[in-house]
C-alpha cells in the first residue's frame, strides 16, 4: 500500500518548480502567425554519439505562399526530458533545456539554411532533470513585433540513439527496518571509447515519491558505494545512474530489498 505523507509532495514539487524557473519552457505545439507560414526540417531524423550534429534547412513565406526575402529567423534548440510525476498528476510530460543557436536570414525565394547544428546538450554540468527522453527539438521563429506575443514558428524533432550502460550491484541487507542503514556497492560500465567513465552520478530512490533519496558518484574504474537511513515508511528500492552525456543512457536496476518495519 502506497501512503503518501505530507511532507514528501510538496519538497518534490518545489525541487521541480525550482528547477524550472532555470530554462525556458517553449509551447509544447508549432503554430503560424496570422499572415505568415514558417516550416523547418532537420537533414536526418536520428542521431547517435558519433554524429551528433544536424543541418536545418526551412522556408518563410506569406499566408498566400509568396516568399519572405532577407528576414530574420530565430533558431532553438530544446533537449527534451521526461517530468518526474508518479502522482500522474496533469502536468507538462516533459522538462525543456532550451537554448538559442542563432539567427539566420532569409534568401530571395525566403530559404533558410544553419548547417552543423549540435543536437545535443552545451552545458558543462549535469543537468537538474535525471530522466532523458534522449528527443532534441528544434524549432524556427519569425515574429515582426516581440510586444503582440503572437508569432510564426515550426518545429522539428530528432531522435537521439544513445550508448548503453550496464549497472551491477550488491547490497549489505535485502530485509531492513527504519533505522537501519541500506548500503548499495556497485560499478556502472559502458562500451570503451564513449567518454570518462568518472564522476557518473548515481542515485538510490527508497521511497516511491522520490526521483531519489541518496547520491554519489562513480570514481575512474565506475565503482560506487551510496548509502540511505530507512525509514519506516520506504516501501521502493532502486539504483539508477544520470550520465551527464546526453547521448550515453543511464542503467537502472529494481533492488531485492524489503522493509519489515511494523
Amino acid at each position: 500500500m502506497h501512503l503518501r505523507l505530507p511532507v514528501a509532495r510538496p519538497t518534490a514539487v518545489a525541487a521541480l518548480a525550482l528547477a524550472a524557473t532555470a530554462v525556458l519552457v517553449p509551447p509544447a505545439h508549432a503554430a503560424d502567425g496570422d499572415d505568415y507560414r514558417v516550416t523547418l526540417t532537420s537533414s536526418t531524423a536520428t542521431t547517435d554519439y558519433s554524429h551528433r550534429t544536424v543541418d536545418l534547412t526551412g522556408t518563410l513565406t506569406r499566408s498566400d505562399g509568396t516568399p519572405v526575402a532577407d528576414a530574420p529567423v530565430q533558431l532553438e534548440e530544446s533537449v527534451l526530458y521526461n517530468t518526474w510525476n508518479p502522482w500522474g498528476d496533469p502536468i507538462d510530460p516533459t522538462e525543456w533545456e532550451t537554448r538559442s543557436v542563432g539567427t539566420v536570414r532569409t534568401d530571395s525565394e525566403g530559404h533558410f539554411t544553419l548547417e552543423d547544428v549540435p543536437a545535443d546538450r552545451v552545458e558543462s554540468t549535469p543537468s537538474p532533470y535525471l530522466f532523458p527522453r534522449h528527443e532534441v527539438m528544434f524549432r524556427a521563429i519569425y515574429d515582426t513585433d516581440p510586444t503582440d506575443f503572437h508569432m510564426a514558428f515550426a518545429d522539428t524533432t530528432v531522435r537521439v540513439r544513445p550508448v548503453t550502460s550496464a549497472l551491477a550491484y550488491r547490497v549489505n541487507k535485502t530485509t531492513v527496518r527504519e533505522g537501519d542503514t541500506l548500503v548499495v556497492k556497485g560499478r556502472i560500465a559502458r562500451p570503451a571509447g564513449h567518454g570518462p567513465i568518472a564522476g557518473t552520478r548515481v542515485f538510490l530512490r527508497t521511497y516511491y515519491e522520490s526521483s531519489y533519496n541518496a547520491q554519489t558518484t562513480t570514481d575512474a574504474r565506475g565503482n560506487f558505494t551510496v548509502r540511505a537511513k530507512i525509514r519506516d515508511y520506504d516501501n521502493e528500492f532502486v539504483i539508477f545512474s544520470a550520465p551527464k552525456d546526453y547521448y550515453v543512457a543511464g542503467a537502472s536496476k529494481d533492488l531485492p530489498v524489503k522493509n519489515v518495519t511494523p
